[in-house]
């Protein structure tokens, strides 16, 4: 089982950051391992997406189910076949208006024995860093428009 848990202060606003995490479909641009993910279906406050990994020379494509507690939660899980259980759960806590305090938890166990090794070496790495991606992802968009960072572009 792959397990990730990280809590920080973030000088980014809540809202912001929560913006950015929920636009699934820009994490191939800035998230490590990450090659698609677009929304499949959409719902008040949650969609589905497909998403694929890049696994060194394999592709892994699964679906998850995120649900959306604007600007305070974003729980994903998946009940794809290759996973015996999946889930991701982002907290944000404004802290004032510019600073949030973020708390992000992944677990993840895979049923299939080939891509057992493949996400200890490979997705445990890439969940140490997602909370620092997001927050590099919010700098880049504020410092590109001038100021105030948002979930556009």
């Amino acid at each position: 089982m792959a397990t990730h848990r990280e809590s920080r202060v973030i000088a980014v606003a809540a809202e912001c950051l929560f913006d950015i995490v929920a636009d699934v479909e820009r994490y191939p641009q800035f998230v490590p391992l990450v090659a698609d993910a677009r929304i499949v279906r959409r719902e008040d406050a949650a969609y589905e997406t497909e998403q694929s990994l890049e696994l060194g020379p394999m592709l892994h494509r699964f679906r998850t189910r995120t649900e959306l507690d604007r600007p305070h939660r974003i729980c994903v899980r998946s009940n794809d076949r290759s996973f015996a259980h999946f889930d991701i759960r982002w907290a944000f806590t404004p802290l004032g208006d510019d600073r949030c305090q973020v708390d992000f938890a992944l677990d993840c166990e895979t049923r299939s024995l080939l891509l057992m090794p493949v996400i200890q070496l490979m997705v445990v790495p890439m969940a140490a860093g997602m909370v620092s991606a997001f927050e590099a992802r919010a700098h880049a968009l504020a410092a590109k428009s001038g100021g105030a960072a948002s979930a556009s572009g």
